[in-house]
C-alpha cells in the first residue's frame, strides 16, 4: 500500500516537474512547423517572439505584408508573436501572431503540451476558427540559429 502511494507521488511530481517554471517555462527557442525558428522572450509584461534563424539557413523575405515597404524586408530578427500574456495552467494568451505566408496578423494564444512541445495558435475571433501549429524546442547550438539576435 505505502508502495502504490510512493509511486503515485513520484509520477504526479515527476508529470508536473517540467511546469515547474509557471509563466516563464515558455521562454526560448522553438523551431516552427515550417522550419523557422522563433526566440520567446519577455518584453516588458508580455511575452514575444522574434525570428532568430531557420533550419534551412535560406534567407526569407516579408513578400506578403501589406506594407509594400516592408516586402523586401528580411525576416530575420521580426517580432512575429506580440503581447502574450501568461493565463496560467501552461497557458498564453491575448496576443498577435503574423503570418509571412500571407501577410495577417491574428490573435494568439499558446498552449505548452510538454516541456519541449508548444502548440501556437493563431485566429480570428474566437480560437476555434483558426490554425494551430507544434512548435519543438531547440537548443542554442541549432544550425543556422543567429546567436546574435539572441536575448
Amino acid at each position: 500500500m505505502i508502495r502504490s502511494i510512493l509511486i503515485t507521488v513520484l509520477l504526479a511530481f515527476g508529470a508536473s516537474a517540467w511546469a515547474a517554471d509557471g509563466e516563464n517555462a515558455i521562454a526560448g527557442i522553438w523551431e516552427t512547423d515550417t522550419g523557422g525558428y522563433v526566440q520567446i522572450h519577455k518584453e516588458g509584461d508580455a511575452w514575444v517572439g522574434t525570428v532568430v534563424g531557420s533550419r534551412s539557413g535560406e534567407a526569407r523575405y516579408d513578400t506578403e505584408n501589406p506594407d509594400d515597404k516592408l516586402r523586401g524586408r528580411r525576416l530575420l530578427g521580426v517580432t512575429v508573436l506580440k503581447g502574450l500574456q501568461y493565463a496560467g495552467d501552461n497557458e498564453w494568451e491575448d496576443g498577435t501572431i503574423y503570418s509571412p505566408d500571407n501577410g495577417k496578423t491574428y490573435s494568439a494564444r499558446a498552449t505548452l503540451t510538454d516541456e519541449n512541445t508548444l502548440e501556437a495558435r493563431g485566429y480570428l475571433g474566437i480560437s476555434l476558427l483558426g490554425r494551430s501549429q507544434t512548435w519543438q524546442r531547440v537548443d542554442r547550438d541549432a544550425p543556422n540559429l543567429e546567436t546574435d539576435l539572441l536575448k
